[in-house]
């Protein structure tokens, strides 16, 4: 939570509510795109992505990134059932890691 940190500039009480601003955006994400993955619903799956973005891109949360970037390419692919599964998984496991992060920031 580097950029975090920076953005704050020394606010701690700002730097909290980044956090909880971006926890709260993740844990939506998380919600609604792991239905979006479960339903195979493309549209539902690019407008979690949609909203998200901003957050994405300027707190640099790489890894949620590049997940979200997968499932575009899935879509794109029309792949198998078995690689959404594992997309999903893969989705909630990054999810929670960077939610923990932010909990233990």
């Amino acid at each position: 939570m580097d950029k975090v940190h920076e953005m704050a500039e020394g606010d701690q009480e700002f730097e909290v509510e980044l956090l909880e601003a971006i926890a709260s955006s993740v844990q939506e994400l998380k919600e609604r795109y792991a239905e979006a993955i479960t339903n195979r619903d493309e549209k539902m799956m690019h407008q979690a992505r949609h909203k998200v973005r901003p957050t994405v891109t300027i707190f640099e949360l790489r890894k949620l990134s590049k997940v979200l970037e997968n499932g575009r390419q899935l879509i794109e692919t029309d792949a198998s059932d078995m690689a959404f599964e594992e997309h999903r998984k893969e989705f909630i496991q990054v999810s929670n890691d960077l939610l923990s992060e932010i909990r233990e920031a």
